[in-house]
């Protein structure tokens, strides 16, 4: 069974109000969000509640292995249906489609991880996130380990001290980011986000709002802010069960950690918001 989402809050120097921009006037930024969830489509994985018939077609992303099921996370069948279900999603707020990295397959998760958050941030006219840190990437380890939001448990060069973290149980990257983004708000009994307890809640949306966190709009203590991030994974189930999946963002001015991935390769590669 998927992990219910859990979100940590945004550090005190996140708290201010969040300011709405939309490159061209078209996608939803904080302090907007989705007026519901919206449901994957195509459906590509699993869905919460429903009983399988041994031998009956599955989403894409699964398959039989004997009477149980087994994640077909890189199936090329998969990877396709999750870019289409994140393809109209995208079209649902009128921006354009995915577009990966020709070498997508090739990527860590943790890059992956990172791609993604840049091309829903890109495509809604937010700066980029700079790039992964090696040293963020551990600390978002230990929460992919622990199945938690990971901790700022070190600081890092120019680091502000404010950060935003996410965690998932999810089918692979784009699954994961496809529930952050999309699945993170209130829909009664087949809710995912365990800190969005009713309508209107504060804790709906925040995986999302946590993606989406605008440096152009945020207190910046000695101005020229940015973002760097980290991302964990760790594969659980001897049979392909659901991986556990982190996301550490953080806040940055004047010095930059180092970086040994970057928004600048990945558009190198092919990636396009």
């Amino acid at each position: 069974m998927r992990v219910r989402l859990v979100t940590t809050a945004l550090a005190a120097v996140l708290a201010g109000a969040l300011g709405a921009a939309a490159a061209g006037g078209a996608g939803l930024v904080p302090p907007r969000n989705p007026a519901r969830d919206v449901p994957a489509d195509p459906a590509y994985s699993l869905a919460p509640g429903v009983s399988y018939t041994v031998g009956q077609p599955l989403p894409p992303c699964w398959s039989w292995r004997g009477t149980g099921f087994a994640l077909a996370a890189t199936a090329s069948g998969c990877v396709a249906a999750e870019v289409a279900a994140t393809d109209h999603a995208h079209a649902l707020e009128h921006l354009a489609p995915v577009r990966l990295p020709r070498d997508w397959a090739r990527l860590s998760v943790a890059e992956q991880l990172f791609v993604l958050c840049d091309v829903e941030r890109v495509s809604r006219g937010e700066a980029p996130i700079l790039g992964l840190s090696r040293a963020l990437d551990a600390q978002a380890q230990v929460g992919a380990v622990h199945d938690a939001d990971p901790l700022m448990s070190a600081p890092v060069a120019g680091a502000t001290g404010a950060y935003a973290s996410n965690w998932a149980g999810a089918d692979n990257a784009l699954d994961a980011n496809y529930s952050w983004m999309y699945l993170d708000g209130w829909a009664g009994a087949a809710t995912r986000n365990a800190d969005c307890t009713s309508a209107g809640a504060p804790g709906c949306w925040g995986h999302r709002d946590n993606i989406l966190v605008d440096a152009a709009r945020e207190p910046c203590p000695s101005g020229g802010c940015a973002y760097v991030m980290g991302a964990g994974y760790v594969a659980r189930g001897a049979g392909g069960g659901y991986g556990s999946f982190s996301e550490l963002i953080v806040q940055v001015a004047g010095a930059r950690p180092a970086l040994f991935y970057t928004w600048r390769e990945a558009l190198a590669a092919g990636a396009r918001p």
